[in-house]
């Protein structure tokens, strides 16, 4: 029997990228998820190897001394490898969001008729559909489609899995820049893509947020979607403006409610103009126009 080892460190919301970036290169995949305290996220992560623990929680005390903030404990726990894909299973049930159903690969079963269906690989569970920020985006872009509002050049900023790139082309059949920081994001955003039957219509690409001239080249948009965090929204806030097109939307999530304020004013401060607010338990997706 194959073994996997599962590592979780706690960290500040505000950080908890920066911990994930430190342990990325070391570890099979990594990912994050809130805990019982709104400002303390989980970073976990998944190897195939034994981790040299030791090595990692020197990684994770060397972020948290340049961060200034107190280092959180590094916590190692070893799965079989079918006790593994049996959690996941168990984590990633099919959901029915506004008008899609969004499955695992290991989900039996037809389609529920009236919606639109995404299949999204079980072990590529993060950021498949399943927290609350990407089902307010997709309940915002529905209440668009529903509103019979019309785009043509859309733009996912920090695509993860594809997940709400997709949904835009399903929705409007219109080709989707879907962008990410992160290689594997993009890679697996292509492969969803191509399991869901709309990989001609999504281009996914590897860059650091509107840098170079990747975006602008494209741009600007009618339609941007940003699913990410509070912070690095505040601080793309011009530049998300500057390449959206006049009357032009911006849907931004990944952030709590009790940001809602933070987020509005650096937007409107860049010259875009609140239109609605869609809460999901203690999180948010606002909906702005240029």
């Amino acid at each position: 029997m194959s073994f996997f080892w599962y590592l979780t460190c706690p960290a500040p919301l505000e950080y908890i990228e920066k911990f994930a970036d430190a342990l990325e290169p070391y570890m099979l995949s990594v990912g994050w998820f809130e805990s019982e305290n709104p400002d303390v996220w989980i970073v976990e992560a998944t190897v195939k190897q034994q981790p040299n623990l030791l090595f990692l929680q020197s990684i994770v005390t060397d972020v948290a001394r340049t961060l200034g903030v107190e280092t959180p404990p590094l916590n190692c726990e070893k799965l079989a490898n079918a006790d593994w894909l049996e959690q996941t299973w168990k984590n990633f049930p099919p959901l029915e969001i506004a008008r899609f159903y969004i499955y695992g690969s290991h989900t039996k079963g037809e389609i529920p008729p009236g919606l639109i269906g995404m299949e999204i690989n079980a072990a590529t569970a993060f950021g498949s559909g399943e927290h609350e920020t990407t089902t307010a985006c997709l309940q915002t872009l529905c209440d668009f489609h529903d509103k019979d509002l019309k785009f043509t050049n859309p733009l996912d900023m920090g695509c993860g899995s594809g997940v709400l790139a997709m949904s835009i082309a399903k929705l409007w059949q219109i080709p989707v820049l879907a962008v990410d920081n992160d290689p594997e994001s993009v890679k697996v955003t292509a492969q969803n893509a191509l399991t869901n039957h709309c990989n001609q219509l999504i281009h996914s690409v590897c860059n650091e947020g509107f840098a170079g001239n990747v975006i602008q080249k494209d741009g600007p948009f009618d339609l941007i979607v940003a699913n990410i965090l509070a912070g690095p929204l505040c601080d793309m806030a011009l530049e998300m403006v500057a390449n959206t097109t006049k009357g032009g939307r911006i849907v931004l999530s990944g952030l709590l409610t009790r940001q809602i304020d933070e987020v509005v004013t650096a937007y409107e401060a860049a010259g875009a103009t609140l239109d609605s607010v869609k809460k999901v338990a203690d999180w948010a997706a606002l909906s702005l126009i240029k």
